[in-house]
């Protein structure tokens, strides 16, 4: 015999299928985004913020911040060195 069950004692809140295309290689990170949405009501407005800055996604390489504080460090002693530090 068939029992219908309320779906709604499953959930929280209210949900909605969708259905998208995606590449293979973002099905896993649609996928935590989606289950990190569910558990944690304040990563929406972090995630609201980072989309909404044009900027918010520009980083340098590893390989280049350390280059570029390596390049930093040389000016500031060479700096010290021409003042007598």
């Amino acid at each position: 015999m068939f029992q219908v069950q309320d779906v709604t004692s499953f959930t929280m809140i209210e949900t909605k299928q969708i259905n998208l295309r995606a590449r293979p290689t973002h099905h896993a990170l649609l996928r935590r985004i989606n289950d990190r949405l569910k558990a944690d009501p304040g990563f929406e407005g972090v995630l609201r913020q980072m989309l909404d800055d044009q900027s918010a996604c520009n980083f340098m390489p590893e390989r280049e911040a350390r280059a570029e504080l390596h390049q930093i460090n040389r000016r500031i002693e060479a700096l010290e060195r021409a003042v007598g530090l």
